[in-house]
């Protein structure tokens, strides 16, 4: 899922009502991937914190891979993994690039300080407003 309305997700999308449709969705192997702004850490992690907490309220297993930075204070693209299955997946392959990729799972415990978003709270902006008003957008590159 990468779906944005300017800069920053559709408060809609980033529900637990959302998330369990999806999980509803898919069939008993199915996998859901969320791309979202934020840090993991700090102030500016609040919003990848609370779709964590809402995407775990769902699925049984839920991971985080980096994409840029390695340091979780860091404002960047993000891509939560929510797993349909019980079954731990295997973060190594025998291709070097994907094997590069997988090596980007976030293994650091993430806070659980933030609430899961509903329908009725989901407060999206302010969450990513620190993020926002101190660089602009993060890169995407």
């Amino acid at each position: 899922m990468d779906a944005y309305k300017t800069d920053i997700m559709t408060f809609q999308l980033a529900t637990v009502e959302t998330a369990q449709k999806i999980y509803q969705s898919l069939n008993s192997n199915g996998v859901v991937m969320v791309n979202l702004m934020s840090s993991i850490q700090g102030d500016h992690g609040k919003f990848l914190r609370a779709e964590y907490a809402t995407y775990k309220k769902v699925f049984p297993q839920v991971y985080v891979f980096r994409v840029l930075y390695a340091e979780g204070d860091k404002d960047q693209n993000l891509i939560i993994v929510g797993l349909k299955s019980d079954t731990p997946p295997s973060f190594t392959d025998s291709n070097p690039e994907l094997n590069n990729y997988l090596s980007h799972v976030w293994t650091q415990p993430i806070a659980n300080d933030m609430p899961v978003l509903t329908d009725d709270f989901a407060p999206v902006d302010q969450y990513l407003l620190p993020v926002y008003e101190q660089s602009g957008p993060p890169s995407t590159n």
